[in-house]
């Protein structure tokens, strides 16, 4: 059985041949636990995100439990349109349970993503984070939290107003109004040097009228993780995994 969500009965006929196309696409954007390539149809480009097949277990859980990955990053995009590349579909494949899942969006043009300002040295750094902090406000003005902003997963492009911000890999989200400290901990997963990263949190606590301690506590979450992601590594190193 395949189950589908559509924003058109116009691209019927892409999610129809869906692993005819991807099969078919040699652009490779991603190549890791999911597969994402750029495939074309009616001469336009989209991206496509296949998703890892599950494990028996989480398959029970996405056919029976749980809404799958496929399925609430598309009805997330649909409600988060304006902060995210459009999304056009979803398709999963049950037999009986969950196997193969996609999610279709428009391609949005980035020039870069967060990792550019952040580890690259870009040159217009400084207001690329002003710009990037206002962007979280409005994220979370709308009561958007995204459980996964890490500097992959936001893209950037230039233009003549200054910088354009979108999200992805969104399939991870809370909707709900957000505490000061939910807010600090948004930022927790940058990666970002002290110094970067007080200029980001810096410029969103003006925008949205808080106190130092808000600075504070963004650097605290950050580092923590940074802590917690070392003493992973460094465990699986331990047991040579």
């Amino acid at each position: 059985m395949i189950k589908q969500q559509l924003t058109s009965d116009y691209y019927k006929p892409f999610a129809k041949e869906i692993e005819k196309y991807f099969s078919e696409s040699d652009v490779i954007l991603q190549d890791d636990r999911n597969t994402i390539k750029e495939v074309e149809f009616n001469n336009k480009v989209f991206v496509v995100k296949s998703y890892k097949v599950p494990s028996t277990i989480n398959s029970f859980i996405y056919t029976y439990l749980k809404k799958s990955k496929a399925w609430r990053a598309y009805n997330y995009g649909l409600k988060i349109s304006q902060f995210t590349p459009k999304v056009i579909a979803r398709i999963e494949n049950f037999h009986p349970r969950l196997t193969k899942s996609y999610l279709i969006c428009e391609k949005f043009d980035a020039d870069f993503n967060m990792q550019a300002p952040l580890f690259k040295n870009h040159p217009d750094k400084k207001v690329i984070f002003k710009e990037f902090a206002k962007f979280i406000f409005e994220l979370h003005k709308n009561n958007i939290f995204h459980h996964d902003l890490s500097p992959g997963n936001i893209l950037i492009k230039k233009s003549e107003k200054g910088y354009i911000f979108k999200i992805i890999d969104i399939n991870r989200m809370t909707f709900e109004v957000l505490s000061t400290k939910q807010k600090a901990q948004n930022f927790s997963k940058l990666w970002a040097d002290t110094e970067d990263l007080s200029m980001i949190l810096m410029a969103y606590a003006q925008v949205a009228n808080l106190s130092e301690r808000f600075i504070n506590l963004g650097l605290f979450y950050n580092q923590r993780n940074k802590n917690r992601k070392t003493r992973k590594r460094k465990i699986k190193q331990m047991l040579g995994l």
